[in-house]
């Protein structure tokens, strides 16, 4: 799925989380590569643990592919028949399918998450590195707070690293849309998401990745507000409002925040307003809480972080 600008939550231009500087230092010299076997070549000659080569996969992806916007905003139905004798022969149907997604993708260097995901099994699979593409939820505004959808709506990957399976997203990583356009902006976030941090933005349809990552229902996922990257690398915790939906009868509500680090300036912002409100924060024994006033019915509410996307309402 796309991340867009209009909803903020995937901009940050800073670079936490995980230092791919080291691995930039050689992959940002490859050539364009028009097929994955030869990208899977590279990697294998120039990195020596598995652990690197799959930091330089996720990485070469993120930067070398660009989200499919015509795609994205006009899809075309990815549906296909098949007759098989065996199961076998329907895995190799389905590979071949899957394979010919990839290869377009080098060709072209377009894609949208499924070909993000594929690609980057592809490439474990060629260097032996157990990978698995997981298909799942994401949301991306406000409007999908509350609404469960009847089918998923997007594709990420975990891959097994030293005994453990990490979490990874090279769409979310490779940039955002800003006015119709797709604006480059590799994002280390996406690559090793915590399972303290994965279910709030990311939600797997397959049960058995959901019991691997923690403990949580379909709707307690879409219920929730929207986090954005600024709140997720901050290492604070939401106390209240747990709840992603405010009913707009009360004049105002209040948002407690535990453990913000006192460096970062909190500001609100609803439909209607110019500019940002500074919020007037009370620390009371770790707490960090402030009031937002008057919300209007039928709207959204966005907390920023120092300037940054932070946190997602909707008002009914």
């Amino acid at each position: 799925m796309l991340r867009t600008l209009v909803f903020l939550f995937f901009c940050s231009l800073s670079s936490y989380a995980q230092d791919f500087s080291s691995i930039g230092t050689k992959v940002d010299l490859y050539p364009s590569f028009s097929k994955v076997e030869n990208l899977a070549n590279q990697i294998d000659k120039d990195f020596d643990s598995d652990e690197e080569k799959v930091r330089a996969t996720f990485y070469w992806l993120a930067k070398n592919i660009r989200y499919n916007l015509r795609e994205f905003y006009n899809p075309k139905q990815r549906s296909y028949r098949f007759s098989y004798s065996s199961e076998a022969e329907r895995l190799q149907k389905l590979q071949a399918i899957k394979d010919r997604l990839i290869n377009k993708a080098f060709q072209t260097k377009l894609g949208v998450c499924e070909e993000y995901a594929q690609s980057f099994k592809k490439v474990c699979d060629l260097l032996g590195v157990e990978a698995h593409v997981i298909k799942g939820y994401v949301r991306i505004n406000t409007s999908e707070i509350g609404v469960i959808p009847s089918s998923t709506n997007h594709a990420w990957n975990a891959v097994k690293l030293n005994g453990r399976f990490v979490v990874l997203d090279a769409t979310w990583a490779a940039g955002y849309e800003f006015q119709n356009r797709w604006v480059r902006d590799f994002n280390p976030y996406y690559y090793d998401i915590s399972n303290q941090d994965i279910f709030k933005t990311h939600y797997p349809k397959d049960r058995l990745w959901i019991l691997r990552f923690g403990r949580m229902a379909i709707d307690e996922f879409f219920n929730q507000p929207i986090y954005a990257n600024s709140f997720l690398k901050s290492g604070a915790a939401l106390e209240s409002p747990k709840l992603g939906i405010l009913q707009s009868d009360d004049d105002n509500f209040i948002v407690s925040i535990k453990n913000l680090p006192t460096t970062i300036k909190v500001a609100y912002a609803m439909p209607g307003m110019r500019y940002a409100q500074r919020a007037n924060l009370t620390r009371i024994n770790g707490v960090t809480s402030f009031t937002i006033p008057n919300p209007k019915r039928q709207s959204e509410v966005v907390i920023y972080f120092n300037q940054r996307d932070a946190l997602y309402f909707r008002i009914q």
